[in-house]
């Protein structure tokens, strides 16, 4: 027997293999680490005359900070950016730092003079943002609009659904109002899922004097690639580290993927645990069994979603509404509908076993190994079986696209 065990919320739980099953167990390629990322942060500073000379000639500058799974990594980083920009002239006083509501905490102590602000989306002030070529009204804090400079930092991750996720994220909608955030979301025509990061990233490029600082983190949250410029040259230069990292070749598709959506704060919801679920279908033979791992404290995370499930349409219906009226967590609702036209789901969480069934169409388990025990008693114990154990950071791909599953 292997035991594996599985991100749930802020702690793990196993999931016991048979060694003669596993086919293989699917995380990112490890990746060398930047030996030394003060050193190599402060060389990006330092090499960018064009941010040292709009720094020394702003009377505000705004830093930025999004989501990072390594949150001394962000503090260094941080840090380190605001000592280059003071070696080059910056008063302390001059400089904001604004932290996303997912923003990692930074000592206040530790930076001295530095002004630091938690946006609150649904309290903190707001500007209006004008001009927008976008049909939806954009609210975004105003130490972040009314800066002359303005630096975004975070780390750059894949998302199942939108491609990339973090850094691009950073402005909005992590600076926006939570109502300026679901606009974006929710009934909208000739809308689909790729054309919300483009907006976002639109969004960002919209303001002048703006700056991205990202880096990418291996298998042990170590970076593995820094990069400084803007916004949009800075996500190219990621992007390509993104997917050298967390690609996955998937020569042999199992029977059963055991697999968990990586733990807080991917498995807050149901809502945010099904952003996990495309990561198993490549491992996964048609007609295969997936066991998802998922706490859900905040249970299935929105009233839309859950009424999207409850009607209990076909997914070509809920596609074809789609079509005309995007909703996102609608196309989530769509998603997993349209996945257990093939697949069975069984969901190890805390949410009722009643909504997990009745609503949601899956398989209620109390845990991973007595699903497992459902499914090989169904499918046959010489089923096969691979694992995903953080589902968040790997984009398994699928070696020969015309295998038969």
């Amino acid at each position: 027997m292997v035991e594996i065990w599985l991100p749930y919320g802020s702690s793990e739980i196993p999931a016991r293999i048979p060694e003669e099953r596993l086919v293989e167990i699917l995380k990112p390629e490890s990746k060398s680490s930047v030996s030394d990322p003060v050193a190599e942060v402060k060389r990006l500073v330092e090499s960018n005359p064009e941010l040292l000379d709009r720094a020394k000639g702003a009377e505000r500058i705004c830093l930025a900070l999004g989501r990072s799974a390594n949150a001394p990594l962000t503090s260094s980083v941080a840090r380190t950016l605001i000592g280059g920009l003071i070696t080059a002239g910056v008063q302390p006083s001059s400089i904001d730092l604004l932290r996303t509501e997912d923003a990692p905490e930074i000592d206040q102590i530790l930076l001295g003079d530095i002004n630091v602000t938690s946006h609150d989306p649904s309290s903190s002030a707001l500007a209006p943002v004008k001009d927008s070529k976008l049909e939806f009204p954009i609210a975004l804090n105003p130490i972040f609009t009314q800066a002359d400079l303005r630096i975004i930092l975070g780390e750059l991750r894949p998302h199942h659904f939108l491609g990339y996720s973090g850094l691009s994220d950073v402005v909005f909608p992590g600076l926006a109002s939570r109502d300026s955030a679901l606009n974006q979301l929710s009934d909208r025509k000739e809308v689909v899922v790729s054309d919300l990061r483009r907006e976002r990233i639109e969004i960002a490029d919209s303001f002048s004097n703006l700056f991205g600082l990202g880096f990418v983190l291996g298998p042990n949250l170590s970076p593995v690639k820094f990069a400084l410029g803007s916004v949009q040259d800075c996500l190219k230069d990621l992007e390509k580290a993104v997917l050298e990292v967390y690609s996955k070749k998937v020569d042999r598709p199992a029977d059963i993927v055991v697999m968990s959506a990586g733990g807080k704060p991917w498995d807050k919801s149901l809502l945010t645990a099904i952003e996990a679920l495309p990561a198993g279908l490549p491992a996964l033979k048609r007609s295969g069994a997936l066991i998802l791992a998922a706490e859900c404290p905040s249970g299935h995370g929105d009233t839309e979603f859950y009424q999207w499930c409850a009607e209990h349409k076909e997914a070509r219906y809920l596609e074809a509404r789609l079509r005309h009226h995007f909703n996102y967590a609608g196309l989530k609702a769509a998603f997993l509908l349209r996945t257990l036209e093939s697949h069975r789901i069984y969901l190890v969480s805390t949410i009722p076993d009643h909504y997990v069934d009745n609503v949601f169409g899956m398989r209620p388990a109390a845990t991973v190994n007595s699903a497992l025990q459902a499914v090989q008693h169904s499918l046959g114990s010489g089923s096969t079986i691979s694992v995903i154990p953080d589902a968040s950071s790997v984009l398994p791909i699928l070696a020969k696209a015309n295998d038969p599953k």
